[in-house]
């Protein structure tokens, strides 16, 4: 199941479970999952630009 950016707009909130469409950066993930996260997240949007 792929829960949407959309989705989560619509709840409000980052549910801290590190869903790969969070809209809200991952902001209340622990640490240093957060991290990770965003790392992935960054190299995944520089290899599609390429």
């Amino acid at each position: 199941m792929v829960l949407t950016e959309k989705y989560h707009l619509q709840r409000g909130y980052c549910c801290s479970n590190g869903c790969r469409h969070c809209p809200y950066a991952y902001e209340n993930v622990p640490e240093p999952k957060r991290t990770q996260l965003l790392n992935e997240r960054k190299k995944q949007q520089q290899s599609g630009k390429t």
